[in-house]
């Protein structure tokens, strides 16, 4: 089985790494991925779980930025293009294309030829990397495809193709493949300090286990900073002196029983902010909205009237829905990492920065989820020349994310795969490849885990104790949030709490206590989803944070 988590703090005291990466959500992940591949000593820590700050809280979309182009951001749009392209070829199983219906009315700030020069642009800055090329459609292939489309105003519409993800997932992945590549990588770690030699220079950071208090010291010749919207904070724990680069903006999403057949990207009526209707699963994701921020970064919720706004334009786009507050599923609000911008937040660039500070801390600000690889070779390649020493060139566009399965590895297996659905054996491989023999020999050694977790879910036992002894879940939310999605089912994962409960007891050694607490903090995490609401129930599915709306 993986090391425990003793093991791994005990790691991170036991050298000095070449770097320390701090933040572990999909830009820190990525970032600890192309270093340790390259083969540089790795260190990733993260104060919550990993992607849980953001990174697990986006879109789900991997895409170029469509809106991007009438502000002139044509090599950000191209970059994304691009990265859509290699995020597609290293994921399959988790990056996968989606048809986008783009509905064209009176009033709407760009007229339908309009719409259909900036689609022309937009499949022509992919170079050849497309996947589909987009098409504009009449009202009457418009309402065949939709049929929910409000009929009045509606003029024409288009039909184009960007990528729909598994965001946590993803993050995931590139934690689990740095760790596979020699990085130390721990989640609930927090950084109090930055460690500083005599000459000012940072040298690595004092930092806390929250879930049992330990002091850690963690050495590091190179420290970088991939805290997302919170970079301005760490910046500050290198200089206290450092002005502001950031300017985080809120935005919501709503989650609700799924209303379209199409994903919509279409123009608000209050306020010309372009918004999506997307398919997930059961359920549809609406979003999102723009605002500045007036809570904690760690404590953003979904307002009422933000609520309204997204309720009030869905309806009038798909009149037949009658969506209210009681429709809402689910809410998650978080914080963009724009870099600093002047004017109106809508036309603020999603670029980003890359820079060492006079401390020798490496600072990655800005940017967005479609973007985090070039993100990481960008920073890594200025860690390389920063160290002056011999690495690997950067192949994190070629090397699969999830280790692959190959003909002798089923061979060797195939006795035990008899014995296995198949449909179960094949949606085992799909989710995590070779890792399916991990849980194959659980279910050798065990074999009522391959019980159904309950009867609103195809995922067996064996897959929650997965989470928790190779994919580092701690505690409750983060096995039904983020190692499964669970939490975002029609039983929002209280039907087979108990159970999860007895298994992280009986196998994974959790004291009863502790897991006492970690089902309120899961209740708590169900219902913050839906504070909007007065006296919202503790039963609600909800999500605490999100990424961006243009993921």
């Amino acid at each position: 089985m993986a090391s425990d988590r003793a093991t791994i703090l005990a790691h991170l005291t036991a050298r000095q790494f070449d770097v320390l990466v701090i933040g572990g959500g999909i830009v820190g992940a990525g970032i600890a991925r192309d270093a340790a591949m390259r083969g540089l000593h790795v260190a990733l820590v993260e104060q919550g779980d990993f992607a849980s700050g953001t990174s697990s809280k986006t879109s789900k979309l991997i895409h170029g930025g469509l809106r991007y182009l009438e502000h002139g951001h044509l090599r950000l749009v191209m970059e994304s293009l691009r990265e859509r392209h290699y995020l597609r070829t290293i994921a399959p199983a988790y990056v996968h294309p989606l048809s986008i219906l783009l509905p064209v009315y009176h009033g709407d700030t760009h007229a339908p030829w309009m719409i259909g020069l900036g689609l022309n642009v937009y499949d022509a800055l992919a170079l050849g990397r497309g996947i589909r090329r987009h098409r504009m459609l009449s009202v009457r292939r418009a309402l065949a495809l939709e049929p929910g489309l409000r009929v009045d105003g509606l003029r024409a519409a288009g039909v184009y193709s960007d990528c729909q993800m598994d965001d946590a997932r993803v993050c995931l992945l590139n934690v689990l493949q740095a760790a596979g590549f020699g990085a130390v990588a721990a989640n609930y770690v927090r950084v109090q300090a930055l460690l500083k030699s005599d000459d000012g220079r940072v040298m690595g950071a004092a930092a806390e286990d929250v879930l049992s208090g330990r002091f850690l010291e963690i050495q590091a010749r190179i420290t970088v900073n991939a805290t997302g919207p919170w970079g301005d904070q760490l910046r500050r724990l290198s200089d206290s002196r450092a002005t502001p680069r950031l300017s985080p903006t809120k935005g919501i999403h709503l989650v609700v029983p799924r209303l379209s057949q199409e994903a919509l990207f279409v123009q608000a009526h209050r306020d010309r902010r372009m918004f999506f209707v997307l398919p997930w699963g059961e359920y549809s994701i609406v979003g999102t909205t723009e605002s500045g921020l007036e809570q904690p970064l760690d404590a953003l919720r979904a307002e009422p009237d933000e609520v309204g706004y997204l309720l009030e334009e869905t309806n009038r786009v798909l009149p037949g829905t009658h969506l209210g507050e009681d429709a809402v599923v689910a809410t998650f609000a978080g914080a963009r990492p724009l870099l600093e911008f002047e004017g109106a937040s809508t036309r603020a660039s999603r670029e980003y920065r890359i820079e060492f500070d006079a401390h020798g801390v490496l600072h990655v600000l800005g940017g967005k989820f479609t973007t985090y690889r070039a993100m990481a070779q960008q920073a890594v390649d200025g860690i390389v020349q920063r160290l002056r020493v011999r690495a690997e060139r950067c192949l994190t566009h070629d090397v699969t994310l999830m280790e692959t399965v190959t003909p002798i590895v089923l061979e060797h297996w195939r006795e035990v795969t008899r014995q296995v659905d198949p449909d179960l054996l094949a949606r085992l491989l799909t989710r995590y490849g070779a890792g399916t023999f991990r849980i194959l020999q659980l279910l050798l050694q065990q074999p009522a885990l391959g019980r159904a977790v309950c009867p609103h879910h195809e995922l067996i036992e064996a897959e929650l104790l997965y989470a928790c002894y190779y994919e580092q879940a701690c505690t409750i939310t983060d096995v039904l949030a983020r190692r499964t999605r669970i939490a975002w089912s029609s039983c929002q994962g209280l039907d087979l709490l108990s159970r999860l409960v007895d298994l992280m007891h009986q196998q994974v050694g959790v004291p009863r206590p502790v897991l006492a607490q970690q089902v309120e903090a899961y209740h708590r995490f169900l219902a913050d989803g839906l504070a909007f609401r007065q006296g919202s129930a503790p039963s609600a599915v909800a999500a605490a944070s999100h990424d961006d709306d243009d993921s």
